[in-house]
């Protein structure tokens, strides 16, 4: 296929030689003269023209040809306007694309720093933000009517605090892993510690099962996911129990008796931004809270599933067990 490429794009070359050659045949059969002669005359000159010009010229075309490949499988609008210089001297064409590379390297730097500089005000902010809950905090300590409630719109900021931090935080994630061996029901405490007045504000049971599981993760990513699912869990559960359990092969389970999730928002739950059914009629919802539960469990290759029917609860399994990497 690239031969024929090649070919066409020479055929002005192959139709002036094929011309002289014709040329020379005529010559002869007008002075009847032998034809072998010619022959191999021909036969000699086209292996050494083949040699000495087709072959490095085809070479030289074949690394043109992937150049142009790569650059339209990079930019695909950018190969026509390229194609066009292609009559332009090479100095010259070489000199274009290097500004268009440089061209290129500049706005990459712009955007670059464009998303720093988005990074470190929001990273500012929360830190900022951080301040004002700290003396609301003090101040309820202070003045103890309409306490519990304050209480219960503190957490939730605190809690929007946390997600910020951890969308901006997902993103250089691979960098701040540790993997190591962790009891995962010291974890899970923990994070039902810090829902407790939650869980005794809403009326909700908890069960922690008792069970000894240990796994190689990141502790403080783990917690992060458990403590999304918990809030999830909170949030969407009017009345009645929120179970944690793990069975022999390192599922971990967060399960509620609460409203449930439609089945057709099912398959988008963990989409950015998507709220549902249920977070339509929960003016507070964001769309982020399982869609970085699943972003962080992506990058410690812990598989999660949802099983979940409108009015009869949710179970949210994780996967925890990690895979047995074989050895050559």
């Amino acid at each position: 296929m690239l031969l024929i490429h090649y070919i066409w794009d020479r055929r002005r070359t192959v139709l002036c030689a094929l011309t002289l050659m014709l040329a020379a045949a005529g010559l002869f059969w007008l002075y009847r003269l032998p034809f072998i002669p010619l022959f191999y005359a021909f036969l000699i000159l086209g292996i050494l023209g083949a040699g000495l010009f087709g072959l490095p010229d085809f070479l030289a075309y074949h690394r043109r040809y992937r150049a142009a490949e790569k650059l339209r499988r990079m930019a695909p609008d950018l190969l026509e306007p390229v194609e066009a210089l292609g009559a332009m001297p090479q100095k010259m064409l070489l000199e274009s694309l290097e500004l268009l590379r440089l061209r290129t390297a500049e706005l990459e730097r712009q955007l670059n720093g464009r998303q720093e500089d988005l990074l470190e005000y929001y990273t500012l902010w929360v830190h900022q933000v951080k301040t004002p809950l700290a003396a609301m905090g003090l101040i309820l300590q202070s003045r103890p009517e309409d306490r519990e409630a304050l209480e219960q719109e503190l957490f939730k900021i605190q809690r929007y605090v946390e997600m910020v931090l951890g969308y901006l935080r997902i993103h250089s994630m691979s960098a701040d892993l540790r993997l190591e061996p962790h009891p995962v029901r010291p974890i899970a405490a923990q994070a039902v510690k810090k829902f407790a007045p939650q869980f005794i504000y809403k009326k909700l049971r908890l069960e922690l099962e008792d069970f000894r599981n240990q796994v190689v993760t990141d502790e403080k990513w783990l917690l992060f996911v458990i403590e999304q699912l918990i809030s999830n869990a909170i949030k969407y559960t009017p009345a009645g129990t929120i179970t944690i359990s793990m069975d022999e092969n390192d599922v971990l389970t967060i399960r509620d008796t609460g409203i449930g999730i439609d089945p057709a928002d099912l398959p988008r739950v963990c989409e950015r931004g998507f709220t549902g059914q249920n977070g339509r009629a929960e003016a507070a919802s964001t769309g982020l809270g399982l869609y970085l539960t699943k972003r962080v469990l992506d990058k410690l290759q812990n598989p999660m599933e949802i099983l979940s029917q409108p009015g009869e609860g949710t179970a949210v399994k994780i996967h925890l067990r990690r895979p047995r990497l074989g050895r050559d």
